[in-house]
């Protein structure tokens, strides 16, 4: 047999080889979406070290993943991971923090507490509070927290940063202020928004928006988007559509004024959702308008996000909750979008995108989204389907307790009407007696997510390496391979897609060498070098 020909053959067969397993198990799928193994991201040593929050955006210019997040029993500073090769490996960024400033996550509750994202010209914004250490010896609640948004033109390498808003602190109103997010316009990169949520004792809570016109290295001001409603507002979530236009959501407050003592407590408000939307960059807006009922109490009905595709303008609005109005403790939390195609003058039905809902008292939270440049939806949260042990659900501290969970994904190539099958992200679960999700602290949020055409990128915080004592927490990486804009479904089994992958690669080698070794006998008079790439 000719030594080309011979070559040719071999390469094919073992590409065959290589190839099958995976088909096989695909039930004639033709394209198979792999998961890779998880990457640690954070390397700090410290066994009492607490990463929580971890948020990701993804360089449009050269690819660069950037992961923001806090050591909330750590300094409370503001880390910034950079990889330049698809999330193996993670170098140190910059310091986004201006002096006196430095605590970030001082306050350890449910986040954000640092949200990123870039621009077209590929700069990078974060948005965060933070809080004076001078300030130490006061409340959490009664430490100045000024909003700050830092710009970097390297990719998250060196900083500049900026006051968004100011405290007065004669005025206790403006102090607490939490969980900022950072939201850009996709056509034009001067402007620049953001929102959070500003309280003070004995008050109902604001929903705060402000916006930059310059870059964000100036802010006008702050209007409280709630401000007519009169239990408040909770965390506003807002999105720009190429047109310009900044739309915002934000649930309702939950604030009912207490009675006299040894009054009974007021019943539980159901937040529902408001959307506003404004034409002029925020100055002016329109009557708020209510786009799903909402639930009662504190563990239902939160953490919602709204996205905007850069390219068509429709509105995806995600959140976890129940869907009855009061629910109960047992009631689990499922994952929801609404969809809006026409600006948000209308909205669609609520779509359920876990899979799993007919199963009895699993808990869905924090879903993160995200939308590719050729619009598929894509949304990542956290899982208890695979916990051995129900979530625990408390009215007060340690709030969610117990349980274990995945991160889970799913997609939508048809504009949000419907989501695919779930596909597990985690290669393990993560245990919740440990780390900072509960015991009392109650640290975590939306899981980090960015979308490219041809992959998902996704963070997490995990507690792997975590035990009893340590309560350690760390953020963890991993992407999602698609073969195709949209995403093939892979039998949730309960093994992860890249270690089913990784077997079937094994074995098609194994039986791609049997083969040459088989054909190179039959022709020693002939030798050939074999090449190999990386």
């Amino acid at each position: 047999m000719p030594v080309k020909f011979r070559s040719r053959l071999l390469a094919v067969v073992a590409v065959a080889c290589l190839v099958a397993p995976a088909e096989a198990q695909e039930n004639g799928s033709d394209t198979k979406p792999v998961v890779t193994a998880a990457v640690q991201v954070t390397p700090n040593p410290n066994p009492t070290r607490a990463h929580s929050s971890p948020q990701l955006a993804r360089n449009p210019d050269n690819g660069e993943l950037v992961i923001v997040e806090t050591d909330v029993y750590g300094g409370f500073g503001i880390n910034v991971h950079i990889s330049a090769d698809e999330g193996r490996s993670w170098a140190p960024g910059g310091d986004p923090m201006m002096k006196p400033f430095t605590w970030n996550s001082d306050y350890a509750i449910n986040g954000p507490y640092v949200t990123a994202a870039f621009d077209k010209n590929a700069v990078l914004y974060l948005a965060f509070t933070a809080a004076d250490p001078a300030k130490a010896a006061l409340n959490r609640a009664e430490r100045p927290r000024p909003l700050f948004v830092a710009r970097s033109e390297d990719g998250g390498r060196s900083f500049s940063t900026n006051i968004a808003y100011q405290v007065t602190e004669s005025d206790p109103k403006t102090i607490n202020n939490r969980r900022g997010r950072v939201t850009l316009d996709p056509a034009n990169p001067q402007n620049v928004y953001v929102a959070w949520i500003q309280s003070s004792m004995g008050e109902k809570a604001r929903s705060m928006f402000a916006a930059s016109t310059d870059g964000g290295r100036t802010f006008g001001p702050a209007v409280d988007l709630a401000e007519a409603e009169a239990q408040g507002g909770y965390e506003p979530r807002p999105a720009v559509t190429p047109d310009g236009v900044v739309h915002a959501v934000y649930p309702g407050g939950g604030f009912a004024p207490q009675g006299p003592p040894g009054a009974p407590t007021p019943e539980a408000l159901v937040r529902p959702i408001f959307y506003r939307q404004s034409t002029d960059k925020g100055r002016t807006w329109s009557p708020p308008v209510v786009i799903d009922q909402g639930s009662a109490g504190f563990s239902h009905n939160r953490k919602q996000f709204l996205a905007a595709d850069p390219t068509s303008g429709n509105l995806y609005l995600t959140w976890y909750g129940n869907a009855k109005t009061r629910p109960g403790a047992e009631d689990e939390n499922e994952i929801f979008v609404r969809t809006s195609r026409d600006g948000g003058a209308t909205w669609s039905d609520r779509v359920t995108v876990n899979d799993d809902a007919a199963s009895p008292n699993v808990q869905h939270y924090d879903p993160g989204i995200s939308i590719a440049p050729n619009g598929r939806v894509d949304i990542a949260w956290y899982d208890f389907r695979n916990s051995p042990m129900p979530e625990i659900q408390l009215a007060a501290a340690p709030f969610n307790n117990s349980g274990m969970t995945d991160i889970y994904y799913a997609s939508s190539s048809d504009q949000g009407r419907s989501f695919g099958q779930n596909i597990r992200i985690s290669d393990r679960t993560a245990d919740r007696r440990f780390g900072v999700w509960s015991n009392n602290v109650h640290s975590h949020f939306n899981v980090g997510i960015a979308s490219a055409n041809d992959g998902v990128y996704f963070a997490w915080q995990d507690t792997r390496n975590s035990n009893s004592i340590a309560n350690s927490e760390d953020v963890y990486f991993a992407s999602l391979l698609l073969d195709a804009p949209g995403v093939s479904v892979e039998d949730d089994s309960g093994v992860p897609g890249w270690a089913l992958t990784g077997a079937g690669v094994a074995v098609g080698m194994g039986l791609a060498m049997l083969l040459v070794f088989l054909v190179g006998r039959r022709s020693r008079s002939q030798p050939e070098v074999a090449r190999t790439t990386g």
